[in-house]
């Protein structure tokens, strides 16, 4: 199947407006390392049926494509894995380039089957964990090991937890996947009450109709979601 991309350069232009970058660092430039990064992006998600940009977008926000990156919760290498998800997906080195954006295209298809194509959810899982989605989008408290208690008050937000960190991820997602430019990226919008979906009849998460130039339509006004059409 042929991918019509939205190359590196025009992702880093869009993300640009969206958040500053930081001090340069020493070493290949952003647009270097996602340069290095594009060909094993492009295969992985091949190989398991989801669009290069998704990828591309959760690369881009978890790391900046570096591939020493470390979190202070933990997470490792340009994906983020967490132990236990690194565990899950047999990954023994999350910062192996390969090996990490491989098994980020496994979870990230994953996380869509298991949210019936929800992007949005599928961002918000992969940030907070797809046990917290589960959470709030049935209101059912969630027990960790830690013994933390996930969604106490029975809250059902459709899924996106009511974190702020984690609605800024998935806000920030949305507008790279849908905005057309950087004039409007500014204009894009990422409500958290748009529910973009792949159709479930195709379970195909290549997203091919979209391009740079493509506008997200709104088949249902009171459905108030955003179907992702897929060829």
């Amino acid at each position: 199947m042929l991918y019509r991309l939205v190359q590196p350069t025009i992702l880093l232009l869009l993300t640009a407006s969206v958040m500053a970058q930081g001090t340069r660092q020493p070493g290949p430039s952003l647009p270097e390392r996602a340069r290095q990064l594009e060909p094993l992006i492009l295969e992985s998600a091949k190989r398991h049926g989801i669009d290069p940009r998704i990828l591309r977008i959760v690369c881009f926000i978890e790391s900046r494509f570096q591939l020493d990156a470390i979190s202070p919760k933990g997470a490792r290498g340009p994906m983020q894995f967490m132990p236990d998800t690194a565990r899950r997906y047999r990954l023994q080195d999350p910062h192996d380039p390969k090996a990490a954006i491989d098994a980020a295209a496994h979870y990230l298809r994953d996380l869509l089957v298991r949210f019936n194509g929800r992007f949005d959810l599928a961002l918000a899982a992969y940030n907070a964990g797809e046990g917290t989605v589960e959470s709030f989008l049935t209101g059912r408290p969630l027990l960790l090991s830690s013994g933390k208690v996930i969604n106490p008050n029975r809250l059902v937000t459709g899924g996106l937890p009511p974190y702020p960190e984690t609605r800024a991820y998935v806000n920030t997602g949305l507008r790279l996947l849908t905005a057309r430019s950087v004039n409007s990226l500014n204009s894009a919008s990422a409500s958290s009450t748009h529910k973009p979906r792949l159709p479930l009849k195709t379970r195909d998460f290549s997203l091919d109709a979209l391009t740079t130039d493509y506008v997200p339509r709104m088949p249902n006004k009171k459905a108030n979601a955003l179907f992702i059409e897929v060829q």
